[in-house]
């Protein structure tokens, strides 16, 4: 009798325990995967991959912010400022395409969006989504709702991820509400002296790449995203082409890569013109900004403050033209075949 007893008080605890764990992640969802942020608690955005598709599905926005971390620095209340409604801000850390388009469609399927700001870094457009090593949460991203106890059970999302969460949220109350969360570089060192010690010169390659040697993935990157430009046409998209600095073209001139680099760029650029609801941007031959590394702190992460600038940009300057793409980039080749990269390194000891 008392083994009888004894088992059922102990499956009964189990049970209990069990329902406290996963209700708790449930109500919590550090993830949003069922739902936003509830219970009086404050939006909280740390861990991009896993978060991306449900904020994308279950967070309130008009506006969408995508990209790596060079984009993570914005803060979307500049565009709710101008634009009204509100701003999502949707971040990878060193994205391939393929991760990014998964919470765009989510976002598309589920929200009533006007626009897209979408800042695709050049190392982005030139990566093949079969190369990532990642794996994926296949139970975050399904639809399948009998693989959620991967989720609600998973001793991980309660111990470090949930209590993160709470922990953030009490530290910075109602901060990514403001910023859209993701942000780091507060507390980075933004300096010529950082962004050369965070650098790694290649050896320089033996050989010129071929000019087209980039468009491969390029051109199969630029498919899935027009496939999206032309599904939407009632979504404007604005795409632009982040500020990495001199040390990412002495990077490319170094491999051999660098009219390899200019090609794709160009390429990409004429193709995302050519459709009527998309704008373009190129921030990468603002030279002023480019040859300051006291903008940066390694060859393409650049400050808060410059994102503040090119936030403001993208508000309220006219966007590129299909027509100044072709002299805007030759004109760019002509700074970058006549720079002294060496000069770079010469003060600094290298």
């Amino acid at each position: 009798m008392m083994p009888r007893r004894f088992l059922a008080l102990f499956f009964a605890v189990f049970l209990s325990l069990t329902a406290l764990f996963a209700g708790t992640v449930y109500v919590v969802d550090p993830f949003y995967h069922f739902h936003g942020p509830i219970a009086g608690l404050p939006l909280c955005l740390r861990n991009p991959r896993y978060q991306a598709p449900g904020a994308a599905e279950h967070l309130a926005y008009d506006h969408l912010l995508m990209g790596t971390s060079v984009t993570a620095n914005f803060y979307t209340s500049q565009f709710d400022a101008v634009l009204g409604g509100r701003t999502q801000k949707i971040i990878i850390h060193g994205a391939y395409f393929g991760e990014l388009l998964r919470p765009l469609d989510i976002a598309l399927s589920t929200h009533e969006l006007d626009q897209v700001f979408w800042g695709v870094d050049s190392n982005c457009w030139r990566q093949c989504d079969q190369d990532n090593t990642w794996e994926e949460p296949s139970y975050l991203f399904d639809d399948n709702p009998f693989n959620d106890v991967h989720y609600l059970l998973n001793k991980d999302t309660f111990f470090w991820d949930l209590t993160e969460s709470l922990k953030q949220a009490g530290i910075n109350g109602n901060r990514d509400e403001i910023t859209g969360g993701y942000t780091w570089g507060e507390d980075s060192v933004w300096s010529r002296e950082e962004s050369l010690q965070n650098y790694t010169r290649p050896e320089q390659a033996m050989a010129k790449a071929p000019d087209d040697a980039l468009l491969g993935p390029a051109e199969e990157n630029l498919r899935h995203v027009l496939e999206r430009v032309d599904d939407n046409p009632q979504v404007t998209f604005t795409f632009y082409l982040p500020p990495a600095s001199i040390l990412f073209w002495d990077w490319n001139q170094r491999n051999g890569e660098l009219e390899a680099t200019l090609v794709m760029q160009e390429r990409v650029m004429e193709e995302l013109a050519s459709r009527p609801n998309v704008r373009l941007y190129y921030f990468m031959d603002d030279l002023e900004l480019i040859t300051d590394l006291d903008n940066y702190r390694d060859y393409i992460h650049y400050s808060p403050d410059v994102c503040q600038e090119l936030a403001r940009r993208l508000l309220e300057e006219e966007p590129m033209t299909a027509q100044e793409i072709a002299p805007r980039m030759e004109a760019f080749r002509a700074f970058l075949s006549a720079y002294d990269f060496e000069s770079l390194f010469q003060d600094a000891g290298s």
